[in-house]
């Protein structure tokens, strides 16, 4: 896309998760230097080795942010709660976590006399809604719709950020689903369909959804950092960008492209009432609550089960040159080949 972080200092919050370890890959493989920020405790597994330093972060009591954000370029936050059992949990995790960082980050230049690192916050399809109707693919400028509390979380989240765009450059970026290599939600749930050869389909309609390869979020998420707009106080909309294939797909054709790539037939389709899912995803959260676990199919997930979620990354196109490199049938297929190796 044209984007480069050479010569960047870059913090990447939640630098241990999924995208994380991408992220920071990705970063020093072009050049620049990464600051792999964490929660105190968290794996150190995959971070990459060329990492300039590791910071861990008490976000609880903002100990250790200041230090994060010393020195750095660009500073992309990625941590955040995908599973909760409360709105509290998904306020303090995800709104919470935004505001302390993006007040740290507003600060640090009044500490140094230095510029302020630029923000990039990767928020979620979920802060926007699934699609305003059939056949429309959800842009910026729609209003927000989310219907489970990550949604809104991420969507307060970002408003969090906004509080401070009169100090700090701050950009964000909006993910669907994303998927790749390491990836413990998606691809292996859409894996175990394929090798059951059945799909479970939320409701009796075939919605569609957006989904993206993690290298592609990488490199969107770079030219973020580097040649995003951002948000301007009070107009809506600014600063903010859509990421999406250029095609999107059924849950049935989903699974249909992992299951030729383990070399099985095209699926099944069993619709399921969604009264039905959301009784499952009741029972799945007693049952894992003794252990202090919530999940993949949790209430609050169930809450965006039989609705589309397609989105258009055409003003990601024009402002960030944006164009996803890795195809999904090569993408999806390498992803679930990966999981499988490994079962």
């Amino acid at each position: 896309m044209g984007s480069t972080v050479s010569g960047l200092r870059v913090a990447v919050t939640g630098a241990s998760g999924f995208v994380g370890r991408h992220l920071c890959r990705r970063i020093v493989g072009a050049g620049g230097q990464v600051v792999a920020v964490v929660r105190a405790g968290s794996p150190r597994a995959g971070l990459p080795e060329a990492a300039e330093r590791v910071v861990e972060v008490d976000w609880d009591r903002g100990a250790g942010a200041a230090e994060a954000v010393a020195g750095v370029d660009v500073v992309i936050h990625l941590a955040a709660v995908l599973w909760a059992r409360s709105w509290a949990e998904f306020e303090r995790g995800n709104v919470g976590v935004t505001r302390t960082l993006a007040q740290v980050v507003a600060q640090a230049s009044a500490r140094t006399g230095a510029a302020s690192p630029r923000l990039v916050v990767c928020s979620s399809l979920a802060a926007a809604g699934p699609e305003p109707g059939t056949g429309l693919l959800r842009c910026e400028e729609d209003e927000p719709a989310p219907v489970s509390w990550y949604g809104r979380s991420k969507l307060a989240a970002e408003r969090a950020a906004a509080e401070v765009a009169d100090r700090v450059a701050v950009v964000v970026v909006r993910p669907p689903i994303v998927y790749g290599a390491g990836d413990r939600a998606f691809v292996p749930s859409v894996a175990r369909m394929a090798r059951t050869g059945l799909v479970l389909q939320p409701g009796r309609v075939r919605r569609q959804y957006a989904v993206l390869h993690v290298n592609d979020v990488c490199d969107a998420l770079v030219a973020a950092a580097v040649r995003g707009q951002s948000v301007v106080p009070g107009r809506r909309a600014s600063g903010l960008y859509h990421l999406a294939d250029e095609r999107q797909f059924t849950m049935p054709e989903i699974v249909g492209v992992a299951a030729a790539a383990l070399g099985g037939r095209a699926p099944r389709v069993l619709p399921v009432p969604l009264p039905l899912v959301r009784a499952v995803a009741a029972a799945g959260e007693l049952g894992l609550r003794p252990l202090g676990r919530v999940p993949l199919l949790s209430r609050d997930k169930a809450r965006e089960a039989g609705l589309g979620w397609t989105a258009s990354a055409r003003r990601a196109h024009a402002e960030l040159g944006f164009v996803p490199r890795v195809g999904f049938e090569a993408g999806l297929g390498g992803a679930v080949r990966e999981w499988a190796a490994h079962r």
